[in-house]
């Protein structure tokens, strides 16, 4: 698909900020951008799209390109260093998530050509593209399967790199927040050169960064406050109330008795009982107020985690003649990230018996008295230290290419990639419950000794007795039998071959129609070994399965574009554009994908546009074959239970009968560029994408509801241990759900000289009307809600510039409307309070240029202040932290310096 969008790219309604006096010339001209492949004005194409250019990249002063990208209202639930400091894989990696419909619904390219995934479900990490060789990023918002190929249901993100670079630029700059965390450092080069007289060139983008991480949220003012959702009393209402000041009420570090008589009693750091200090409302878990401030499960869990990255991309070419074109690039990529989970942890599901030689003796002496032979306890396990996940990403990639002309308005472009992706995910020190069970359960042997009871039908066991009664109890050998590490190592390559043909066709008055046509060729493979221990389950969470699967893609397109009238009254121009696709897969078969649009050109101010589309996403090979895996942990409300909150780890396996989601998008919208306002310009756009056999798992609190509702099939997804509390839920991926989004899209720029400078005026808005999700019998209405897999009701932002002599400032406004923390709760009833407020960040940007008369921007001194005012985030409480880090701001007020020069 892609080597046709090599020097031929198109599209759709665009505003871009020229970068420098020489681009500010090439603006007036055409603008080529993506949304076609046949060569038209930028702002003619029926499907809507964003241009960020690279003077909006180097205004923001961008370590990453995602960076700016997630300021875009249409990119919503994006993964990004700071929502992956919890995970257990892919830690500090950027994927781009257009609508909010799955980072893998947006269909990421680099010039038009396909990226090698960098992550087993297909995603592309925007760390490993150079942003200094970044010439301007094109977002085509809607479907454009036809066009591109598989997974671009949501979209198409493309990045457009520097071609014929001359010169040398060298960038460095350093960056921290306001509480000394969160330092970061890079370095960047970029250099070409060219020879043969223009014909050849040769461009090099190297790029370092560091980033330390930043501590846990016990270090800002809205950690501490302890947000959280704590569940009211069984049969009372409302059913759950956000509050601060919420601690623990089943587990602390040096233990707690949970049930019977002796229920509430906790020890001290020596193991010496005292009573336990309860605070109001309190339940399986949390509680508001009472004692244990500082240990909630977010302790010590940083809010943005290590990076380093590497990566080197360079470009080579040679025009061969008037009429041939070689080109040849190469990248590597490394990135290493460590996060944090949390402590390991007992929400009150442990069992202490009498027998344990570990009681102190005034607790065994009123369990005697009391007749108890057990009781359940909990605790927080500070004392044996944290899991830590550490993801390792090496990326190589090749894309040799070749494009030439036919004849006089006909070209041709063809191109191979050859990409490998190795993956790496290590969790240090992760836990195995059953086994830390096994240590708790200590006994007297026939000799005296202290030693766990499954020692004695089993003496060749490696348990070793643990003391769970105060902190620091025992020796650090002691948490090797329940603490070990996780190793899974997985290799992907992806090859892809494609060629096509562009080219003018006949005039029937109205314009020479256009034609692009061509075939594509995409192989892709996995394989991934797990750890043995990791392959048996035994693990609390994570648990990497080995996978070996692949499939292979033969896909042909063809594009039309119809100039149908033109220079008429109300008619300056009429244009149809149709487009087909059809796709054969190894594992699924065949399918077909077809766009169809129009715009209709009232006059040079006015546009109105419109596109139909049926597009495609195939399963990824994890969704095809991977056995069952552990997910991050997740809050479940048991309704069996009344409904008590209980910390589980949910699994998801593959399914190879799956077969492609198919998505119906229509957009329609208008662009106003009025001359009588020079460099103003308008576009507003709506769009409806429905997605139909969306392959999904049903969400474990969904399981438990079904199941509570009398599905047995629900039932048998989920393991309870003998008290009955769930421990483990797990689900097959099907074709089950429909996905739907609707909103509105609003696009505003204007540039204009003011006194002696230039001012430039751009926002972007974005409204949802609609985000539902049907998985099975259960709706999930996600528009308006500011939490979890919710999509808030408005995003913006807004972009003010002046530049003047050698001075430049930018000031941004990103906004988030107030929404629900949950759309599917009823305020007074089963939460006291639903609503969210908004947010508002503010960014200030300001560089100051140095260097003779005639090259002022020779050399640059930048400085950038994000979260100006330093705005805390909302109470969004979830299973670890008390806020959302998707959509609001969690490290406060940070700043960056920097220095460039160019040469």
């Amino acid at each position: 698909m892609a080597g046709l969008l090599v020097g031929l790219p198109t599209a759709a309604s665009a505003q871009t900020l020229p970068a420098n006096a020489a681009d500010e010339a090439a603006a007036d001209q055409e603008i080529t951008v993506t949304g076609s492949r046949i060569i038209r004005d930028g702002t003619e194409a029926p499907s809507p799209l964003t241009v960020v250019g690279a003077d909006l990249l180097d205004k923001r002063q961008a370590v990453n390109v995602a960076d700016v990208l997630n300021e875009l209202p249409a990119f919503r639930g994006s993964t990004t260093p700071a929502s992956t400091t919890n995970n257990t894989k892919n830690v500090g990696a950027n994927y781009a998530n257009l609508r909010s419909l799955g980072t893998n619904r947006t269909l990421t390219l680099v010039d038009g050509v396909r990226h090698v995934p960098s992550s087993d479900l297909g995603q592309v990490d925007l760390n490993f593209i150079p942003s200094l060789l970044v010439e301007r990023v094109e977002v085509v918002t809607g479907g454009a399967s036809a066009v591109y190929g598989s997974d671009a249901v949501a979209g198409v993100l493309n990045l457009v790199l520097r071609r014929k670079y001359e010169g040398f630029q060298v960038r460095g700059d350093v960056g921290m927040t306001q509480h000394s965390d969160g330092k970061e450092y890079r370095g960047a080069f970029l250099g070409g050169v060219q020879f043969g007289g223009g014909r050849g060139y040769a461009t090099l983008a190297v790029d370092v960064y560091r980033s330390d991480g930043a501590k846990d949220a016990y270090s800002r003012d809205w950690g501490r406050r302890s947000y959280g959702l704590v569940t009211n009393v069984a049969g009372a209402t409302p059913v759950r109330i956000i509050a601060s000041n919420v601690q623990n009420a089943t587990m602390t570090p040096n233990g707690i008795i949970t049930s019977g008589p002796l229920r509430g009693t906790t020890f001290n750091a020596d193991g010496t009982p005292r009573p336990f200090t309860y605070g109001q409302l309190p339940g399986a878990q949390l509680m508001i107020g009472g004692e244990g401030q500082g240990t909630r499960l977010y302790l010590g869990d940083a809010l943005l985690p290590e990076l380093d990255r590497r990566v080197a991309y360079l470009r080579t070419g040679y025009e061969v003649s008037d009429a041939l074109e070689l080109s040849q690039d190469f990248s590597y990529g490394w990135s290493k990230g460590v996060a944090s989970t949390p402590y390991y942890f007992n929400y009150g599901n442990l069992t202490i018996q009498r027998e344990n030689p570990f009681l102190p003796a005034s607790v065994a002496a009123q369990m005697d008295a009391a007749g108890v032979s057990s009781f359940g306890f909990g605790r927080l396990w500070t004392d044996v230290g944290r899991p830590v996940p550490v993801s390792t990403t090496e990326t190589w990639r090749s894309v040799t290419g070749a494009k030439g002309s036919l004849a006089p308005s006909w070209n041709w472009a063809a191109n191979f990639e050859y990409g490998q992706n190795k993956y790496r995910q290590q969790i240090l020190g992760a836990f195995m419950a059953a086994r830390a069970a096994e240590m708790i359960d200590a006994v007297s042997a026939p000799d005296g000794s202290v030693v766990c009871r499954v020692a004695l039908t089993n003496p060749s066991t490696a348990c070793r007795p643990f003391n769970p009664f105060g902190t620091n109890r025992n020796t650090a050998d002691v948490q090797n039998y329940f603490r070990a590490d996780q190793d899974l190592r997985q290799t992907q390559r992806e090859i892809a071959a494609s060629a096509g043909i562009t080219g003018k066709l006949f005039d029937i008055g109205a314009g020479r129609w256009g034609v692009a046509m061509g075939g594509e060729y995409r192989r892709e493979t996995l394989h991934a070994v797990a750890d043995p221990l990791s392959r048996a389950g035994v693990f609390t969470f994570g648990n990497a399965r080995n996978v070996d699967g692949k499939f292979n893609v033969k896909e042909a397109y063809i594009e039309l574009e119809a100039p149908l009238l033109a220079n008429l009254p109300f008619v300056e121009a009429l244009t149809l554009n149709g487009a087909y696709r059809y796709a054969d897969y190894s594992s699924s078969g065949g399918i077909s994908m077809w766009k169809l649009g129009a715009t209709w050109d009232v006059s040079d101010d006015l546009r109105f546009r419109v596109t139909r589309s049926r597009d495609v996403r195939a399963p990824n090979i994890p969704e095809l074959f991977t056995p069952a895996r552990g997910l991050a942990t997740q809050t479940i409300l048991d309704p069996f239970r009344g409904n008590a909150a209980t910390l589980v780890f949910p699994f998801v396996q593959g399914n190879p009968n799956l077969k492609p989601e198919t998505a119906n998008t229509l957009s329609f919208g208008a662009v106003l560029k009025p001359s009588f306002i020079p460099g103003f310009n308008f576009s507003v756009d709506y769009y409806d994408i429905k997605i139909d056999d969306a392959i999904a798992t049903v969400a474990p609190q969904d399981i438990v509801n079904l199941c509570f509702g009398g599905q047995n099939d629900a039932c048998s997804q989920i393991v309870r241990d003998g008290s009955g509390t769930i421990t483990q839920i797990s689900s097959t991926g099907i074709n089950i759900a429909t996905q739907r989004t609707k909103g509105i899209d609003l696009e505003l720029g204007y540039r204009t000289d003011l006194g002696e400078g230039k001012l430039d005026f751009r926002v972007f808005a974005n409204h949802t009307i609609k985000s539902t999700l049907v998985n099975g019998a259960l709706i999930t209405r996600l528009a308006g809600q500011n939490n979890g897999a919710g999509t808030p009701s408005w995003a913006a932002s807004a972009i003010v510039g002046y530049d003047i002599n050698r001075i430049s400032a930018t000031l941004q406004a990103r906004f988030i409307s107030a929404g629900k923390y949950d759309r599917s709760f009823v305020e007074g009833r089963d939460i006291a309070d639903n609503t969210l407020p908004s947010a508002t960040y503010l960014s200030l940007n300001a560089q100051y240029r140095i260097g003779p008369a005639e090259e002022p921007g020779r050399y640059k001194l930048f400085a950038t202040v994000d979260n100006l005012l330093d705005k805390d985030p909302p109470a969004v409480p979830a299973s670890v932290l008390p806020t959302n880090p998707q959509f609001y701001d969690v490290l406060g007020r940070r700043f960056r310096v920097g220095f460039s020069a160019n040469f």
